[in-house]
């Protein structure tokens, strides 16, 4: 868990109470740099051999200029190149704009200059943990679906009465001790594994 006091540039909600920040996009923000440094590089290079007298390396601008004349708007090369660029630029036009996932749930405090949050995995292994306390569970496992905490059970019983209904109530009060700010509703279903 993670439990900070907010600054002057955390977010805020519709009740004015302080927001963990959001993640950071380092995966456009590297492919982003990444593909500018080699351009940039290329073309610097280039202009240090002009420069020098000497013909650029490994590149003619008239050779590229006569290759693209040639070549056909219909030609297989074209479109699938298109067609990867395109993506290429859709996706991180897209990493850009939308906003980057939490990676912590917010939890509830009775401060708001308090911001607490738990990350997704430690809150799977709570939710876990007070699962597997119910008798006759012995293994839980959780993902959290947008406003869903679905988990999994396995039990050598078969399927016992009111297990599933107890794991629950289990789970239901584990969140209701945690209190995320954005509620989460418990949901159970049961994997039985039976003796051989």
């Amino acid at each position: 868990m993670t439990s900070t006091t907010p600054q002057s540039g955390a977010g805020t909600d519709a009740l004015g109470s302080a927001r963990l920040p959001r993640g950071r996009r380092t995966v456009a923000a590297v492919i982003a740099a990444t593909l500018l440094l080699i351009v940039a590089g290329l073309v610097a290079w280039q202009a240090i051999l002009v420069q020098a007298g000497r013909g650029t390396y490994g590149f003619s601008g008239s050779a590229v200029a006569d290759r693209l004349r040639q070549t056909s708007w219909n030609d297989p090369g074209v479109t699938v190149t298109a067609v990867l660029i395109a993506a290429l630029g859709a996706w991180l036009l897209a990493l850009g704009v939308l906003p980057a996932p939490r990676r912590y749930t917010q939890l509830r405090e009775a401060h708001t200059e308090v911001v607490t949050g738990i990350s997704k995995k430690n809150l799977c292994r709570a939710l876990d943990s007070a699962a597997e306390r119910v008798d006759g569970v012995s293994s839980a496992h959780t993902r959290l679906r947008r406003r869903t905490a679905m988990t999994t059970l396995t039990s050598p019983l078969g399927n016992p009465a009111g297990l599933t209904q107890s794991a629950q109530a289990a789970i239901t009060q584990r969140l209701q001790q945690l209190d995320p700010l954005d509620p989460l509703t418990a949901r159970v279903r049961l994997r039985s594994k039976r003796r051989r």
